[in-house]
């Protein structure tokens, strides 16, 4: 037991001191942020800091796994659940992902916006890195199950995995573009929906999946991105 409590106290000393790191990038970005500003802001010291991180990119690391835990959240029920199909698995992730994201809309523009900014590159690009090694394996799965029932055709199932992380990314960058532009454009649901039809089309087509079958988002969803 008492190893049971330590392994506990070890792990939330762990998380307290993630928390901060993902604040101190959120308001410094990552390249800016010091070691020295987690031991400030924590009122500790080098030697209880380097107990449970070994380094700056270590704590890097343990703050992409985090992400893409809640990524994981969201993604794993719906590829483990045995009654949908691939497609309704695919359509349920991305319908969760967009509810979840708009669900905490300020926050997410905020990060949007802090996320985009040179000073959190290196950092992105290795959160890019580690989800096509952790999410593209189940997307992987899920194109297999298509495959097998007969919607899906296409011959690369693990490679599709990644390719549809970067159509992914690709459109939420669209949609990044729009949502944080200063004035956005009139015509911006427009610009919204054409961006779906457009990445929504290419995955199908890669897939051999039905027309129509894999909308990327909603369109109502984005709706209420652009509502004030």
């Amino acid at each position: 037991m008492p190893r049971v409590v330590k392994e506990e106290d070890y792990a939330a000393r762990r998380n307290e001191i993630l928390d901060v790191a993902r604040q101190l990038v959120y308001t410094k970005g990552y390249e800016q942020m010091s070691i020295q500003d987690i031991l400030d802001a924590m009122n500790i010291s080098k030697g209880a800091f380097y107990h449970y991180f070994d380094s700056k990119q270590a704590l890097m690391d343990g703050l992409i796994d985090r992400m893409l835990d809640d990524a994981e959240l969201i993604l794993r029920p719906i590829a483990d659940n045995p009654e949908l199909s691939a497609i309704e698995k695919l359509r349920s992730y991305f319908e969760a992902g967009g509810r979840w994201k708009v669900a905490q809309k300020a926050f997410m523009l905020d990060l949007l916006r802090i996320w985009r900014s040179d000073t959190n590159a290196l950092m992105r690009q290795k959160q890019e890195a580690a989800a096509m090694k952790r999410i593209a394996p189940v997307l992987a799965g899920i194109i297999r199950q298509g495959i097998a029932e007969g919607v899906f055709s296409t011959k690369y199932p693990e490679q599709f995995g990644s390719m549809l992380l970067g159509l992914s990314r690709g459109f939420e960058d669209s949609v990044a573009n729009l949502l944080l532009a200063d004035h956005p454009p009139p015509d911006a649901l427009e610009q919204l929906d054409a961006a779906i039809g457009a990445y929504s089309d290419s995955m199908e087509r890669i897939l051999g999946a039905p027309a129509g079958s894999l909308p990327l988002a909603d369109i109502e969803v984005l709706k209420e991105w652009l509502s004030v």
